[in-house]
């Protein structure tokens, strides 16, 4: 057997290929992130001489930059495996005893590691699985974004109208933004009366701002400590960011349709088999209460193809959703969830947890038992968020509806 391993970086990669007697059959090479450098890489595979069988690949998956090599290795049926970046430089340190890092040393350690076996391996999901992903991140990114902006607002409005939240608890509703941005400091407020507020809801559905309301918010603003320093300079930064607040909402309601049409069985007249049996899973679990189409998507983006773990257990490690755990002699410490894992799926499925608490009887029973056993209300989410994994994996791999005489037959590993 022949080992590889290859560094990845965004111009240029490094390779060396190791033996079974830890001897360097090639020694560490660079070769260019591009075709004429995967060619460079496949002749030194190719000079090894044997079939690709007898070849391991060993690279880490350093953000997205490995896509384009892990594919054109795998159409040459050679055996890829993707490493954490956290296992190989746990690996380097302890077998360098030093924090000693170089592209040279890393393809090294990296084939090191591959031959030793301590490793686990990492997986690329299939295309559509690949596509949701994309969308899924893409879809946290602007949601990030929004919170940002939110933060700017609100800082700026606690300087602008500190005594808005008196009357208005979110202002970032739709209502909200409307009133900001036609009045978006206190002193905004000088020529407007109960009626021109009030103009400003018409046609937004289902808003609850009444005269009393109005009232109240015009003599907050007459009160407010506002100066009405840089009035309009302010004031066009609040109008600047309501304008980016409504276009990134925009932006992540088109790619939750995006997401959600990949498995719709109504997307095209005649769907791929593969197709047909993941819009079939999709709707089994839409069955559990509690359980939304942010979750659903949120572990498929995330975990890829659930089939793949062998157990719920797995697919737990996985995310991390387990607290860390500190132990000598016989003093145990129980810490906080693991950071490691699948962080914007294990927050799909916290929240999801708190959701099926007030909307899953059989979960919120589970929740209930645990709390009466003096649990905090934290660790008792945690085990709620553990035993729904542990049920979407179920109707995941079993392909069936969700069947609350179930839940209790089986209880995971606290």
């Amino acid at each position: 057997m022949f080992y590889v391993g290859i560094d990845i970086a965004k111009r240029s990669h490094v390779a060396c290929v190791m033996k079974e007697d830890n001897t360097l059959e090639i020694k560490p090479f660079s070769f260019t992130s591009s075709h004429n450098g995967f060619k460079k890489l496949l002749i030194q595979l190719q000079s090894l001489s044997c079939d690709p069988s007898e070849v391991i690949i060993g690279m880490e998956a350093t953000g997205l930059l490995f896509e384009n090599l892990y594919r054109y290795l795998k159409e040459f049926a050679y055996r890829v495996v993707l490493l954490n970046p956290y296992q190989s430089a746990k690996f380097r340190e302890m077998d360098t005893m030093k924090r000693v890092k170089n592209d040279n040393i890393d393809s090294v350690m990296i084939a090191a590691l591959i031959k030793s076996g301590r490793f686990s391996e990492g997986y690329v999901s299939e295309d559509q699985l690949q596509t949701l992903r994309t969308l899924y991140r893409h879809r946290a990114s602007l949601d990030n974004q929004i919170k940002s902006i939110k933060r700017q607002v609100g800082t700026l409005l606690n300087v602008v109208f500190p005594e808005y939240d008196q009357v208005v608890s979110d202002p970032f509703s739709v209502t909200s933004l409307a009133l900001l941005e036609k009045y978006p400091t206190a002193k905004h407020y000088s020529h407007a009366s109960v009626d021109r507020i009030l103009k400003t809801f018409r046609g937004i559905k289902g808003n609850n701002f009444n005269a009393d309301k109005a009232q109240r918010l015009l003599e907050l603003a007459r009160e407010s400590i506002y100066s009405g320093a840089a009035k309009e300079g302010r004031a066009l930064m609040i109008r600047s960011n309501i304008m980016l607040i409504r276009t990134l909402r925009q932006q992540m309601q088109e790619t939750q349709e995006a997401m959600v049409a990949l498995f719709e069985e109504n997307t095209s007249e005649v769907l791929p088999e593969d197709q047909e049996v993941m819009a079939d899973l999709i709707d089994n679990l839409r069955t559990i209460p509690g359980v939304s189409d942010k979750t659903i998507l949120a572990l498929l983006a995330e975990c890829g193809n659930l089939n793949r773990f062998h157990s719920a257990k797995g697919l737990n490690s996985y995310l991390g959703l387990y607290p860390t755990l500190e132990q000598s002699g016989d003093l145990a410490k129980h810490g906080r969830l693991a950071k490691r894992g699948a962080n914007l799926a294990k927050k799909a499925i916290y929240l999801a947890a708190v959701a099926a608490i007030r909307h899953n009887a059989q979960l919120r029973q589970v929740y209930m038992n645990y709390r009466s056993k003096g649990r905090a209300k934290k660790e008792c989410i945690i085990i709620v968020a553990r035993k729904l994994l542990q049920i979407i994996y179920v109707i995941y791999t079993r392909n069936v509806p969700y069947d609350p005489e179930r839940v209790f037959v089986a209880r995971p590993n606290q």
